[in-house]
């Protein structure tokens, strides 16, 4: 068997408007480390590999289970909002799996998170698994979900 070109997924990359508000809105829901605390990022030899002119923006290494997250909070290139092409819903969204789904999404609510789904739905189709969404503070979808 030949080893495959990209072996293993290191980590994703979000854009955010605060690093340190998005980690603290997340640190309300789950478990959240910092492994590589904010740092300031800006050059040349960035800008070349990025493909940005005179980039200027903090980047924080962070992990919520096993899974790792670059947070990037752009100071000189703010970007727009973020416009996901296909088909809107289920595009581009982080995924939590729990064990009580009903207490998840009250909790949510208590928190002043309007979720996108009115409550928890089971989807039959897809073997009786649970799941809501709501938004985070950056416009990213957050998928709830418990399997049965």
């Amino acid at each position: 068997m030949t080893t495959p070109l990209l072996p293993q997924l290191n980590h994703i990359g979000l854009t955010v408007h605060s690093i340190a508000d998005t980690i603290a809105f997340y640190r309300q829901i789950t478990t959240v480390e910092i492994y590589e605390e904010p740092v300031h990022i800006s050059g040349d030899g960035v800008g070349q590999i990025i493909r940005v002119e005179k980039p200027d923006y903090h980047s924080c290494m962070a992990r919520i289970g096993q899974r790792n997250f670059e947070l990037i909070e752009h100071h000189s290139s703010k970007g727009r909002h973020l416009l996901a092409s296909h088909s809107d819903v289920c595009g581009i969204h982080l995924a939590f799996m729990v064990e009580d789904i009903e207490g998840v999404f009250q909790r949510v609510k208590a928190l002043g998170i309007d979720p996108t789904t009115p409550e928890p739905y089971t989807a039959h189709e897809l073997g009786g698994y649970k799941a809501f969404f709501f938004r985070d503070l950056n416009g990213v979808q957050v998928e709830i979900g418990q399997v049965h």
